[in-house]
């Protein structure tokens, strides 16, 4: 399930609110798990691809930092 994978790679790179990840459940942090997965996934494929493309692996890298820093944001306000 995308959702679940996208928490435990979240929980993985943000340490500090692996607790807050591990019990939090609401439809919005589903959402942010779920796109997190598919980003993150597009980001590895994009970075084994040869020859690779810097400016798409630049953007998902931009995209999962995004998608991490509002991952804290809703955990710290919830």
């Amino acid at each position: 399930m995308s959702k679940e994978r996208g928490r435990r790679k979240l929980m993985l790179r943000l340490p500090d609110i692996r607790h807050l990840l591990a019990n939090k459940t609401s439809e919005a942090l589903a959402e942010m798990f779920e796109s997190y997965d598919l980003a993150a996934d597009a980001l590895e494929r994009f970075r084994s691809k040869n020859p690779r493309e810097d400016k798409l692996v630049s953007e998902y890298e931009q995209l999962c930092r995004e998608i991490e820093q509002e991952v804290v944001v809703y955990c710290k306000n919830r």
